[in-house]
């Protein structure tokens, strides 16, 4: 029976040795069952395959004695390879191996083929563009390609068999489900789409019905839904702008019938839709006269822009542009005509050539300059205007360009490229210069645009231009009264600044600028004495006389009043700074012509020197002219270098009049009293009170001092208050003391008398101390009687209705003279100490004294001689029939106690 079966059988040792073959080794494998006996198994297969053999064979007697199902590759004797499905037993009784097998290498390749056809199926389903799955009719899963499980988040291979409503929940609630089981129990195909709500997608689905179940395809349509409702949407927005267009719109077949229209054709034409559809282009006007042409080059591809007369219903009819194109539309050829009325445009236009010549006789007749030129500067357009502000008839001017025109134009930079974008460029109020035909220049003021393109060139320039030469001609005089002095024609203190300022910018390393404030010294006296007029032709001589001997590069300017700058460069520093000044001294102490009276002014000259005693043009000034108060204090009439030393002084001044302010609340100050006596007994006339400030540092401060800061500060009116009030009361006291009368001489500056309350001021003072007005003098400058006569005379009038004494103090310094005097109620004249003490040897002294003593008497005024100091010029005043005289050889100034022992001792009445 073993002999005679199909599948091969062989009994081998333990060893793996064939023992024995059946029949069927010689139809399978080739070899005759003698043949195979006393080989090794392995011998049977392919090398690659021993190695399992072994492995088998080792499991088989080693705890696993069968393998039912082993499948294993043999080699037949013609050395061809089959298949073959192997059952293999051990028995251990026995220590045999019993196989049989059968030849499996159809049965293979079948398999084979229908894992292909499986693979090629699955393939196609996972490459289609839908997602698949398929159903039994138990719903169950029986195949999902990719797409579908990626689609509902699950492994598609491992759902196969599972229940399609376990696989998917989501599906119970979903719209699709109905269809589903519709298709399953009508067997009919469905298509349809739906909102999958986990995903919030679209989806378009398939069901096809077969013997099995469903197989359903189904894929996302939600970007062409949107798409659709995209495109429905523009479809309606087309068709509103289309039907809001401010245009009329029409669509024309091929026949040139119309199709469609828009809202404003229908309500310009007067035609509603249904009635356009019936009607030919041509009912219209919208026929052409070249209708064939017009066509043949629409059918080129070019658009046509018609100027047409339309025709409305009521048969009106209205000017139109027409913009016609034609369009495809799924092969059918259409015509698209935008139809702009144009009735407004052309009223506008006639309008604006109406406007245009209005413009052009506007122009024609307009007083401004008119010119027109193109982007190369060549003059296009002019207007009479212009001609005749040039001097060029309009065939010239349309012949130059505007650099032949123009001397210096605001133009030139703005004429050139700009940023793009940048459509025009205007110019407001520009200044520029004409080039006359004949010659000379016509400044005007200019107005301009330049029209530019889009990238910033310029197209054209347009100007209108005033002629402004005598508002130029104006401001440069202007200019002049402005930098300059009206009445020397000198520069000011602003172009001084200026030009100061260059000269210490230009002055090379090693040299020297020289500053110098120039201060007249008696021009105050002149201008008083004889007016204000003659004083002015005094400035202009003196400003004269400066220019002459300053070299063209200095500067000389007048401040204002009596005070003049002049700067100079000086290569050799001081020495020749102190050379100009003594040029300058030298012209201004030369008599000046003034009034037919010839006057010597002088001056006081201070110097600062850059950059050795200030490095700025401000310090410059302020030390020349503190250079210069010294000049002044020394004696006038020279000047001075500036030394640091004088600044100090001028903060020991600053110092001293800071402390002044509170010295009179402080009770800092005393009168002390300096005797006068009459000649004529020698017996004491009176005292001359004079103040004496105890300062509580620096000790006692003479007047000298204190004085001029007083004036200068206007203190001096409260001082000088005080003063009257204190020697008032003193006089009276030392009057009832020493039953003896005397007059007290206190000084007023010319603040006080320009006080227009002073009069009363004196009247209480008398009223308060009981003084009486007898014993009262008032001792005047002559510069504060001269410094308004007419006002000082009436103060003067009111003060002598007191009945008080007025006196002049150093008379002889001034300009007043004994004749202008006569305008004054003046009692006594205080003869200046300098008249006094000059000795020139030859009686010419003496001579003075004696006429200027009668004369005084003649005009009914008493002599007080001042500075007294030696016996000889007491016998001398006394021979010249002086009436006072006071001085140090009479009694120097002295404190209130001296003076009330002097009062007391029997001599007090004498010298």
């Amino acid at each position: 029976m073993i002999d005679n079966a199909l599948d091969l059988m062989l009994v081998l040792g333990p060893d793996g040795v064939i023992l024995r073959a059946n029949g069927a080794a010689q139809v399978l494998l080739g070899y005759a069952p003698g043949e195979l006996l006393g080989q090794h198994y392995t011998a049977l297969l392919p090398r690659e395959q021993h190695a399992e053999a072994l492995e088998v064979q080792a499991s088989l007697q080693n705890g696993h004695p069968e393998r039912p199902d082993f499948p294993m590759q043999v080699r037949r004797r013609d050395g061809q390879v089959i298949l073959m499905a192997a059952a293999v037993r051990w028995s251990a009784a026995h220590q045999r191996i019993f196989l049989s097998a059968r030849d499996a290498t159809e049965r293979q390749r079948a398999r084979q083929a229908l894992v292909r056809s499986e693979m090629a199926l699955n393939s196609m389903l996972a490459s289609i563009g839908d997602a698949f799955f398929a159903v039994d009719g138990d719903w169950r899963l029986t195949y999902a390609n990719q797409k579908a499980g990626d689609f509902v988040g699950i492994d598609a291979a491992a759902a196969i068999g599972r229940p399609l409503m376990e696989l998917v929940p989501d599906l119970l609630q979903s719209t699709a489900l109905p269809r589903y089981r519709r298709a399953m129990e009508t067997r009919e195909a469905d298509t349809f789409e739906t909102l999958w709500e986990p995903r919030q997608v679209w989806v378009e689905t398939r069901i096809y019905p077969n013997d099995d179940g469903l197989s359903v395809y189904f894929h996302e349509v939600t970007a062409k839904r949107a798409a659709e409702q995209a495109l429905r949407k523009s479809e309606q927005r087309f068709r509103k702008l289309l039907n809001q267009a401010g245009d009329s719109i029409m669509i024309v077949d091929e026949a040139l019938r119309i199709v469609s229209v828009n809202d404003q054709a229908c309500a310009r034409f007067g035609y509603s839709r249904e009635e356009f559809a019936g009607m030919q282009a041509a009912d219209i006007n919208f026929g052409y006269p070249e209708t064939q042409a017009l066509l043949d080059g629409l059918r080129a591809g070019q658009a046509q822009l018609l100027r047409l007369l339309k025709r409305c219903k009521d048969g009106t009819t209205f000017p139109a542009e027409v913009q016609v194109s034609r369009f495809d539309d799924e092969g059918e050829e259409f015509f698209l005509a935008v139809i702009r009325d144009v009735s407004e445009r052309e009223r506008a236009e006639q309008q604006l050539r109406a406007s245009e010549q209005r413009l052009r006789e506007v122009i024609e007749m307009t007083p401004a300059g008119y010119l027109l030129a193109d982007r190369e500067g060549v003059l296009q357009d002019v207007n009479p205007a212009l001609c005749a502000l040039s001097g060029y008839p309009r065939a010239m001017l349309l012949a130059l360009r505007l650099d032949d025109l123009f001397v210096s134009s605001p133009l030139a930079p703005e004429i050139g490229t700009h940023g793009p974008g940048e459509v025009a460029t205007v110019l407001q109020g520009a200044e520029a210069v004409l080039r006359h035909r004949h010659g000379h220049h016509i400044h005007v003021l200019l107005n301009a645009s330049i029209k530019r393109d889009a990238d910033g060139q310029p197209l054209a320039l347009t100007g209108l231009m005033t002629d402004i030469t005598g508002r130029k001609a104006a401001e440069s005089r202007l200019h002049e009264l402005a930098t300059h002095d009206t009445l020397t024609g000198l520069p000011n203190r602003a172009l001084l600044g200026e030009r100061v300022q260059q000269m210490l910018d230009a002055c090379p390393p090693g040299n020297s600028v020289a500053v110098m404030f120039l201060d007249l010294d008696r021009f105050k006296e002149v201008n008083d004495s004889f007016g204000h007029e003659m004083g002015d032709a005094l400035l202009c001589e003196v400003a004269a006389r400066l220019r002459r001997v300053i070299r063209p590069t200095d500067i000389i300017a007048r401040l204002g009043g009596d005070e003049f700058v002049v700067a100079a460069h000086c290569a050799s520093g001081q020495p020749a700074a102190a050379r100009i000044a003594d040029k300058l001294l030298d012209v201004l102490t030369a008599p000046i012509k003034v009034g037919g009276s010839d006057v010597i002014v002088g001056a006081s000259i201070g110097i600062s020197m850059y950059p050795q005693d200030a490095q700025t043009r401000e310090l410059l000034f302020q030390t020349a002219d503190t250079a210069m108060y010294r000049a002044k204090d020394a004696g006038r009439n020279r000047y001075r270098l500036f030394e640091p030393a004088m600044t100090v002084a001028t903060q020991e001044r600053m110092a001293l009049e800071v402390s002044l302010r509170p010295a009179l609340a402080r009770g800092e100050f005393e009168l002390h009293y300096q005797p006068r006596y009459a000649l004529d007994g020698m017996r004491l006339f009176g005292v001359e009170a004079l103040i004496r400030w105890n300062h509580p540092q620096r000790g006692q401060v003479s007047p000298q001092q204190f004085i001029g800061i007083a004036e200068e500060t206007g203190l001096i009116v409260e001082i000088g208050r005080w003063v009257m009030e204190e020697a008032c009361a003193r006089t009276r006291r030392l009057m009832d003391e020493h039953g003896h009368s005397m007059v007290v001489s206190v000084n007023v500056s010319a603040r006080q008398l320009a006080q227009a309350g002073f009069a009363d001021e004196v009247r209480a003072v008398l009223a308060r101390t009981g003084l009486p007005p007898g014993c009262l003098e008032l001792e005047l400058t002559e510069s504060a009687l001269i410094e308004d006569i007419e006002r000082t005379a009436s103060m003067l009038r009111e003060l002598k209705l007191l009945g008080i004494r007025l006196a002049v103090d150093d008379f002889g310094t001034g300009y007043s003279g004994l004749a202008y005097l006569r305008r004054f109620p003046i009692d006594v004249l205080k003869l200046d100490r300098s008249f006094v003490l000059q000795d020139d040897g030859n009686g010419s002294t003496f001579d003075f004294v004696k006429a200027f003593v009668d004369l005084a008497h003649a005009l009914g005024m008493a002599v007080v001689a001042e500075g007294v100091e030696t016996g000889d010029v007491l016998d001398f005043l006394r021979a010249a029939r002086c009436d006072q005289a006071q001085g140090y050889y009479l009694a120097r100034p002295m404190a209130l106690d001296k003076l009330e022992a002097l009062l007391a001792a029997p001599s007090g009445s004498g010298a």
